[in-house]
């Protein structure tokens, strides 16, 4: 099964990105935190201009903002102000995922999805964070 997704914007290719990678690796996050490591991630870093916004569009104040930071960086999932390398999209404007899920049996195969809009480089789900 293939299914693709196109995005108004690109810090939200970044947000799903980081969503789904974080999912898979057991994490369970507001939508608020994938904005900060969307946001992180597209930007290269968050500075008071990109807190500013991420507040106006979350309806919320930088203070928060700066709090979610913080619990990001404990969390291992933001390094100074910028997403974890291991995180990070190289790509601006496209994304590949490709899921295998496999059982412990040789040769079964459970479900196989893809998400595709032309591959630019491969990235494996952070096994550690930290």
């Amino acid at each position: 099964m293939k299914v693709a997704r196109k995005y108004k914007e690109s810090v939200e290719l970044h947000q799903s990105y980081i969503d789904i990678l974080l999912r898979f690796a057991g994490y369970r996050l507001s939508d608020l935190y994938t904005s900060v490591l969307g946001y992180s991630s597209y930007y290269g870093t968050i500075n008071k201009n990109i807190k500013d916004e991420l507040a106006s569009r979350n309806n919320t104040s930088t203070q928060v903002i700066s709090n979610a930071i913080t619990k990001l960086r404990k969390l291992g999932l933001l390094q100074k102000n910028a997403v974890n390398a291991k995180l990070r999209l190289t790509s601006n404007s496209e994304a590949t995922i490709t899921f295998m899920l496999k059982t412990d049996k040789e040769g079964l195969m459970e479900n196989v999805s893809s998400v595709s809009t032309k591959p630019t480089k491969k990235t494996q789900i952070p096994t550690d964070i930290n």
